[in-house]
């Protein structure tokens, strides 16, 4: 068990970006899934897409009704050729200091092919630098994990098949200063009361759109509203994302369904198709 660490008063408060997180395995099938929520109701997602890998860009600050204010840095969710699935959630901008935790999902996507290595990889990064703290849940075609990382330290919890975060450490001490201590318990527990009967896409769509809090719930309508949801697949040896713009409960449009043109299905034409039909104004 690592040692826990107290946390220091946060020099600023932001509204900040709150996630369900998780993973959940379907025989040769899986899948890792996220609700982003945010401080407002309306976002645009910036996406990084190669041959090698995909990333939805992450934000280091958060404005509340002005976008313009909005600094995108790292990946919040991505995969990549290896069949290697991440994301992250915030837990807090602690220590004052530290670097973005989407920089470390980046890192992952950029530098692993497993979820072994993938941890390997922020341990390096963490020795290096102190992060802020955040959970990553990680999955890919032989088990799945959650890396809790705390400044310069990591704890990793692994799971076979399924394993889920909110925005609050399970292996670490909580914190008063915590980005979200209104909902982020309740979530993890619909979370993870759903993801144990869940066994398909659709259950999990059912999951992040689900309100078992009346008005709110993993769908967020609280202090903070869920403004994508997104969902990479990995059947037949090939990698989808299925993303949906907006409140994942609302019956306005569904959730695209985009192949990832990774390796040789790479074309200049697949990048454009996806991009184009990437539900997003960038």
């Amino acid at each position: 068990m690592p040692t826990k660490v107290s946390a220091r008063p946060l020099s600023r408060k932001l509204v900040i970006s709150m996630c369900t997180i998780g993973t959940l395995r379907l025989g040769s099938e899986y899948l890792l899934f996220k609700n982003k929520d945010f401080g407002r109701e309306n976002f645009e997602d910036q996406i990084v897409l190669s041959k090698d890998l995909i990333g939805i860009k992450g934000v280091s600050t958060w404005a509340n009704h002005d976008a313009s204010g909005d600094q995108f840095s790292g990946f919040s969710i991505g995969a990549n050729r290896y069949g290697l699935f991440c994301c992250d959630a915030n837990v807090r901008e602690e220590p004052v200091g530290g670097k973005n935790y989407d920089v470390l999902t980046e890192i992952v996507l950029t530098e692993a092919d497993s979820v072994e290595s993938a941890i390997s990889v922020v341990q390096g990064a963490v020795a290096l630098c102190d992060y802020w703290c955040a959970n990553l849940v990680l999955i890919d075609g032989e088990t799945s994990a959650a890396i809790e990382v705390h400044g310069n330290k990591i704890a990793v919890e692994r799971h076979q098949s399924r394993i889920t975060r909110t925005n609050h450490h399970l292996l670490f001490d909580s914190s008063a200063y915590d980005g979200d201590t209104i909902t982020s318990e309740s979530r993890l527990s619909f979370s993870k009361k759903r993801l144990a009967t869940a066994s398909s896409v659709e259950d999990v769509y059912l999951l992040q759109a689900s309100h078992d809090s009346g008005a709110t719930g993993i769908c967020n309508h609280a202090v903070h509203q869920t403004v994508y949801s997104y969902v990479f697949y990995f059947r037949d040896g090939h990698v989808s994302l299925k993303v949906k713009k907006g409140r994942p409960c609302s019956g306005e449009g569904e959730f695209q369904d985009l192949v990832l043109p990774f390796g040789e299905g790479w074309t200049v034409e697949g990048e454009d198709d996806f991009r184009a039909r990437y539900p997003s104004n960038f």
